[in-house]
């Protein structure tokens, strides 16, 4: 019988599901006469969702967004309650971002409306009313937002403080509310502000900071409003303006403990789909303990998205030159295979990375580049588009098959530009492995892989298997020594001093460099390596008249943060009309960090 219960609750959870859907008025479930209009979009930075509820006193309106046409739709709406029965329009903010509330000037211009009213969070509310283009994201979304007043103080600290009923005498109305506080077994306490929305419904209020300090949730009957929770650890999310990891730690307990306690069976996020308790509850499992990990993380700021965005321009542009070097390496073995008889072979090297799919990609990313350079989009929009593809990038490049065809370098390459991307995107500093190496053998040990083939000639010979035929025969005919034919001339001695640097960034960056620079018909290209006060300097020479226009600007700043990776510091340098290529280490007992 228990079982069977169970398998009726689920069925019925499972259907009222289905049933609440997007711009459709249905009931509440465990409210007693209230219904819900829910307007959900899909994840952006453009706007959030949107929830209007009508009860018998009051009409309450979750977050108006910030497009005009999702306004549109959500004052039509609103109009036709107000139609049906006069009543006050509260207008609840889960918080003060811009993308929940830039609609709100807007909104209080309406007068088919009457009289709106704004409720916010304390600190939110002083934010609106003093324009504070921090917490609101103004400065970072770059869109000037106006003052607006707040008539409605959400648990601010008077009332908690007094607790118990309270009535607050709005223009046109009063607002009833009763203010209480509830010690969370073996966690925080929890503040609650239960609004008076008629016929025995209401709206309880309850603080969750951490996204930001004004965060707040809200529950109607079984469902809970839950604003930005589930993404305050996203990327570009954590870290920025009144973030708080130690507040969204608390912040996940209480929502697990209303969830469990307040017999929620939805949760329905500020951006996104809604979500099942079961779903939500799991969701804010996993969340606690990535929030956990969360720390020295970047403060998020219209610099940090400024610096990022032309970051994301120059990464994005080296990682299409790597892709097109290693789809030409692929399209060459394919080929080749293909003469050789080896057509089945041939075909699943084309397989192993989807050309089109990256080229795509890469298309997507430059047209939104030229939409940045036009106005239409900001620089927060572009970190963002450079985490999505990089994210898709990272699917299709994670691909084990890839080892047995390119040289490893190559592949390093790219993997590390994708994971310093996502790293710096999540709010860190990409990983930085110093150690204390001796640069003479480092240098060495450069040349040396240079001029190594990651082939046997004999493999391919006395293979005893097709496979291992294959296998050598893959890696003969893919390789490509672009020094090969190029004369590099070290100068250095064995009393250089030791550098604390990362060795293989350091080695991949170099080849990276040298590979750019040097030709079979520009002569001899020297490295220089000297060694003062504890300080190395490693000279890159190469006679060659376009020496510079092989390192252009977005260039250079890839390479700038690709040593700076390292724990040096490369720049152009002309001295005694030659020009020249110089990486400085610092010594050994002060590391630099990028």
């Amino acid at each position: 019988m228990i079982l069977y219960l169970r398998m009726m609750q689920l069925l019925i959870l499972r259907l009222m599901i289905i049933m609440i859907q997007s711009n459709i008025m249905q009931p509440i479930p465990g409210t007693r006469g209230m219904q819900i209009y829910p307007y959900i979009r899909k994840i952006d930075l453009m706007s959030s969702n949107s929830f209007i509820l009508s009860g018998q006193d009051q009409i309450a309106l979750i977050d108006p967004g910030a497009l005009d046409d999702q306004l549109d739709c959500l004052v039509e709406n609103i109009a036709i309650m107000l139609d049906e029965k006069r009543r006050p329009v509260v207008v609840y903010l889960t918080h003060v971002h811009q993308d929940h509330c830039f609609q709100l000037g807007r909104l209080r211009k309406i007068r088919a409306l009457g009289e709106v009213y704004v409720a916010a969070q304390e600190i939110g509310a002083e934010a609106l009313i003093n324009q504070d283009p921090e917490l609101t994201l103004a400065g970072l979304l770059g869109r000037e937002m106006a003052a607006t007043p707040v008539e409605i103080k959400l648990l601010n600290k008077m009332d908690i403080l007094v607790g118990g009923a309270i009535e607050l005498n709005l223009r046109s109305c009063k607002l009833s509310y009763y203010v209480d506080s509830v010690k969370i077994r073996y966690g925080p306490v929890l503040h609650s502000q239960t609004i008076s929305l008629g016929c025995g419904d209401f709206l309880e209020v309850y603080p969750i900071p951490g996204h930001s300090p004004d965060s707040l949730c809200l529950r109607a009957g079984s469902l809970l409003f839950t604003g930005d929770l589930f993404f305050a650890p996203n990327p570009g999310m954590a870290g920025a303006y009144g973030w708080s990891r130690s507040a969204l730690i608390k912040s996940i307990y209480k929502t697990i403990w209303i969830i469990e306690k307040k017999n929620i069976l939805y949760c329905c996020s500020g951006h996104g789909r809604i979500i099942d308790a079961d779903t939500a509850w799991n969701a804010l499992q996993s969340m606690y303990q990535d929030v956990l990990s969360l720390r020295g993380l970047e403060e998020i700021s219209q610099q940090w998205a400024r610096n990022t965005a032309t970051y994301a321009e120059d990464l994005m542009r080296e990682l299409e030159r790597l892709f097109t070097i290693i789809f030409g390496r692929l399209a060459y073995v394919s080929l080749v295979l293909e003469w050789l008889d080896e057509g089945v072979e041939a075909e699943n090297i084309g397989k192993l990375i989807d050309a089109k799919r990256i080229d795509e990609l890469f298309f997507d990313f430059n047209c939104f580049v030229e939409q940045l350079r036009l106005g239409k989009k900001r620089d927060w929009d572009l970190v963002h588009k450079a985490g999505q593809i990089i994210k898709n990038l990272e699917a299709i490049f994670e691909r084990e098959e890839l080892q047995s065809v390119l040289d490893r370098s190559l592949l390093r390459r790219a993997g590390r530009m994708l994971s310093d991307y996502a790293v710096t995107y999540r709010g860190f500093r990409p990983s930085f492995y110093a150690n204390d190496e001796n640069l003479y053998s480092v240098l060495h040990d450069v040349l040396d892989f240079s001029l190594s083939r990651p082939y046997e000639e004999d493999a391919i010979l006395y293979a005893d298997l097709h496979e291992d035929y294959l296998m050598a025969l893959r890696a003969r005919i893919a390789y490509v020594n672009r020094l090969e034919g190029v004369a590099v001339k070290l100068k250095a001695d064995r009393s250089l001093p030791m550098v604390r640097m990362d060795r293989e960034r350091f080695q991949d960056a170099l080849l990276d460099l040298l590979e750019r620079l040097s030709s079979s018909e520009a002569g001899e290209t020297q490295i220089i390596a000297t060694g003062d006060h504890g300080w190395a300097c490693i000279r890159i020479e190469v006679p060659r008249a376009d020496f510079y226009y092989s390192l252009d600007d977005g260039t250079m700043r890839f390479f700038e943060r690709s040593f700076a990776l390292c724990g040096g510091v490369i720049q152009r340098c002309c001295a005694d009309g030659v020009q020249a290529i110089q990486i400085e280490f610092p010594p050994c007992d002060s590391l630099m960090i990028p």
